[in-house]
C-alpha cells in the first residue's frame, strides 16, 4: 500500500502547546492510548510473532488485543490488584508483555517489566523492593529460577501467572497460586466488566529499574504523562502511517523500546511485528519488510562491520563498493544534509546504488523509510554510512528518568539534522550545560540538565537518591557530559567515566570504546587510564578476525583462544594493529592506548561483567583484570 493510499497520519501538535498537562483530545493513560487505536484501527492488524521455531507468522488486530486486555485486566482485578498497586512481568516482547501493561494501566496500578535472562539475585530485589501483588513469568525455567532466588515473604499474595504450555516444575511457597496463561485470560473473558477505567494522568504507570552498573538496580516512577509526553510530541512527525510495519527487537523492559517500539507504535497505528530471534534480524526483516526502524549503535555496528567485510571479500565488490560510497558521498555532500536519504542522481550513480547500495537495503525488506538510533552514542561513521546506503538515520537521546526522549534529530519541520550530535531538545523540554559540574579547565564540556514534563516522578523507596540526581528548580542530572551547539545537543561522555592520565589531560572514554567497536577485532571493549601515564584498552576480541589477522601477519595462532588473548605477542599485535586502524586516524595522541588487556570470555550478565540493557560494569571488569592494570604505565 503506497503513502498516498495510507497517508493516514496523526497531527503534528503545536510546540508551543501547554506541555505539563493533557488537553482536549490527548489520551490521559496509557490504556486509554491504547482504547483509542482500538477504537481507530479495529480489524487491521497489530501484532505479528512467530509461537515456534519453523512456525509461520500468526498475526492479531486491533480489536483482539483490546478484548485480551479487558480480559486480563479483570483477572487481575479478581487477584486483588488495586489502584496504587503493581504488577511484575519476567517476559521477553510478547502479546503477553503488552496485554499485562495495558491491563494493570486500566486498574490505576504500575507494571513493572524484568528481562528473563537477568540474574535471579536482581529479580529477587526488584520484587522485593516494588512488592507486586501478581507475578506474569515466561515459563518454567524462568519459575524455576525465581523459586530458587525469592525468599518466601516476597512471594505476591495474588499468586504467579505462567506464559507457556508446561506445568510448573518447582512449586512457590504454600498459599501462592500457579495460574495458566490459558486459564488467567478465559477466566477474565467470564468475569465481570471492570467499570470505569481509571484515568489519572500522573498517576504511576511503570516502574522501569536502571540495570546500573554499581550497586542494585533504582525504580524510576514513570507516570502516564511522563510518556505520553513522549509520544504525543512525536507524533506524525515522521514518515511513519497507519497500517505500516515495524521489525520489534528492542526490550520493553528497557525504557527506549518500551516507548518507540511498543506504546508509540500502538498510538500510530503501526502493525508491529516481533524479532524471534536476534541474531537473525536481517533475515526477519527481509519478510516483514519494515517501514521504520528502532535500534541502538550496537546493531548499526554489528551491520556496518558485516558489510564492509562483505565488499572486501573480493577485488571487484571492493572496487564496486568504494565506488558506490563515494558517488553517495558526494551526492551527500552538494545536498548538504545530514543523516537524511538522498536519493542517487545521474546515470552511473543510480546504476551503483541500485547494485551494491540497493542489495544492502535489500536485507531489510526493501521498504525502510527511516531509521532511529539511541541508548548510546552512534559512531559519525556509521551514521555516515547508514544514509550512504539510503536510510534516513535519526540519532536521539535520553535516559530511563526521562521517559525517555531528550532530544531528537530530525523531528522539525524539514527534519534539519547535524551529524555527530543527538539532534536539538524535544518541544516542551529545556537543557542546560551546567560547567560546574567538573573541573576540567580545557573544556567548555558540562553536565546536561534536563527540564521538562518528561522527567520522573523520583526513584521508588529512594529519596536520598532521587534528591542526589533533582536540582532544587526541578531540573534532573543526567550524569552525562556534552555541550550545544546550535540547540544540537553533543555528547561527550559520563561524569562519572571521565579520568584524569598523570599529565592532567582529561579524557571520555566512550565515543573512544565506540570507534573501536568498528573493528571486526573487537567485539566489546572497555578505555581507562585513571592516573596512568596513557590510556589502556580491555577488549573482548573476536576470535576468527584475530586468528585470520594473526595468520595474514605471518603470526603463530595456534594455542587456545585464552592462549592467544594471554600472549604478550598476540596483544602487541592487537594494539598495532587497532593503533593504525581506528586510534591514530579518530584518537587525539593522549588518548591513544600503551597497551591492551585481552580477555576470552565474553562479558555477559551470567558472569556480571555486563548489566541487562548491556552497559559494561567498569568496575567489576577492571577488578577482574586488576594485575594486568598494575603492569602498565
Amino acid at each position: 500500500m503506497s503513502d498516498e493510499e495510507n497517508n493516514i497520519s496523526m497531527a503534528i501538535q503545536p510546540n508551543d502547546r501547554d506541555w505539563y498537562n493533557p488537553i482536549d483530545g490527548d489520551p490521559r493513560t496509557l490504556n486509554e492510548m491504547m482504547r483509542n487505536a482500538v477504537g481507530r484501527n479495529n480489524d487491521a492488524k497489530l501484532f505479528g510473532y512467530i509461537p515456534s521455531k519453523g512456525a509461520p507468522r500468526i498475526h492479531v488486530t486491533f480489536n483482539e488485543f483490546g478484548t485480551l486486555v479487558d480480559s486480563c485486566s479483570r483477572s487481575l482485578r479478581d487477584a486483588g490488584v488495586q489502584k496504587g498497586d503493581r504488577v511484575a512481568m519476567i517476559l521477553n516482547n510478547s502479546i503477553q508483555w503488552a496485554a499485562i501493561a495495558y491491563a494493570t494501566n486500566a486498574l490505576g496500578a504500575a507494571y513493572t517489566g524484568m528481562y528473563t535472562h537477568q540474574h535471579g539475585g536482581e529479580w529477587s530485589y526488584i520484587i522485593g523492593d516494588s512488592t507486586p501483588t501478581v507475578i506474569v513469568v515466561a515459563d518454567t525455567d524462568v519459575l524455576d529460577r525465581l523459586c530458587e532466588h525469592l525468599p518466601e515473604e516476597s512471594w505476591p499474595v495474588g499468586g504467579v501467572v505462567l506464559v507457556g504450555d508446561e506445568g510448573p516444575n518447582a512449586i512457590p511457597p504454600e498459599g501462592v497460586l500457579v495460574t495458566s496463561w490459558s486459564d488467567f485470560v478465559a477466566a477474565g473473558g467470564q468475569s465481570e466488566p471492570l467499570g470505569e477505567i481509571e484515568h489519572d494522568p500522573n498517576a504511576l504507570a511503570t516502574l522501569l529499574y536502571t540495570s546500573g552498573t554499581t550497586g542494585n538496580p533504582k525504580g524510576v516512577m514513570l507516570s502516564n504523562w511522563n510518556i505520553l509526553h513522549n509520544i504525543i510530541v512525536m507524533q506524525g512527525r515522521f514518515p511513519i502511517y497507519k497500517g505500516d510495519r515495524t521489525a520489534s527487537f528492542l526490550p520493553w523492559a528497557h525504557s527506549f523500546g518500551q516507548m518507540g517500539d511498543l506504546h508509540y507504535m500502538v498510538h500510530q497505528g503501526i502493525h508491529i511485528n516481533l524479532i524471534s530471534d536476534v541474531l537473525k534480524i536481517a533475515e526477519e526483516c527481509q519478510e516483514i519488510k519494515p517501514h521504520a526502524l528502532f535500534a541502538v549503535p550496537r546493531v548499526w555496528n554489528k551491520l556496518y562491520g558485516k558489510v564492509m567485510a562483505g565488499l572486501n571479500a573480493s577485488p571487484i565488490k571492493k572496487r564496486l563498493g568504494a565506488a558506490a560510497f563515494r558517488k553517495a558521498k558526494a551526492r551527500i555532500a552538494k545536498d548538504g544534509r545530514d543523516c537524511i536519504k538522498i536519493k542517487p542522481n545521474g546515470f552511473m550513480d543510480k546504476k551503483l546504488d541500485k547494485i551494491v547500495l540497493g542489495k544492502i537495503r535489500g536485507r531489510f525488506g526493501g521498504e525502510m523509510r527511516f531509521c532511529i538510533s539511541g541508548g548510546a552514542a552512534l559512531s559519525p561513521e556509521v551514521a555516515s554510512f547508514i544514509q550512504c546506503v539510503g536510510f534516513s538515520m535519526f540519532e536521539g537521546y535520553g535516559l530511563t528518568e526521562t521517559a525517555p526522549l531528550i532530544s531528537l534529530n530530525g523531528w522539525e519541520e524539514g527534519h534539519p539534522c547535524k551529524l555527530g550530535t543527538v539532534g536539538r531538545a524535544i518541544p516542551g523540554v529545556r537543557v542546560v550545560i551546567d560547567q560546574d559540574a567538573w573541573d576540567d579547565p580545557d573544556s567548555d564540556d558540562g553536565e546536561i540538565v534536563v527540564y521538562g514534563p518528561n522527567i520522573m516522578k523520583g526513584y521508588w523507596n529512594k529519596p536520598d537518591a532521587t534528591a542526589e540526581v533533582m536540582t532544587n528548580d526541578g531540573g534532573f542530572r543526567t550524569g552525562d557530559l556534552g555541550r550545544l551547539d546550535d540547540g544540537f545537543i553533543k555528547i561527550t561522555g559520563r561524569v562519572k567515566e571521565q579520568f584524569k592520565l598523570e599529565n592532567g589531560k582529561y579524557v571520555a572514554p566512550s565515543p573512544l570504546e565506540e570507534s573501536l567497536k568498528l573493528s571486526a577485532l573487537v567485539e566489546q571493549c572497555c578505555v581507562d587510564g585513571t592516573n596512568k601515564i596513557k590510556t589502556f584498552s580491555i577488549l573482548h576480541p573476536n576470535e576468527k578476525v584475530l586468528r585470520e589477522g594473526l595468520r595474514a601477519a605471518g603470526k603463530n595462532d595456534s594455542g587456545t583462544f585464552a592462549e592467544l588473548c594471554a600472549s604478550t605477542d598476540v596483544r602487541t599485535f592487537v594494539l598495532e594493529s587497532l593503533k593504525k586502524e581506528v586510534m591514530a586516524p579518530n584518537w587525539k595522541g593522549f588518548e591513544i592506548s600503551g597497551g591492551v588487556i585481552l580477555d576470552s570470555e565474553e562479558w555477559t550478565t551470567s558472569n556480571e561483567l555486563i548489566t541487562p540493557s548491556l552497559k559494561v560494569k567498569r568496575s567489576a571488569l577492571m577488578k577482574r583484570h586488576q594485575a594486568d592494570i598494575d603492569a602498565l604505565r
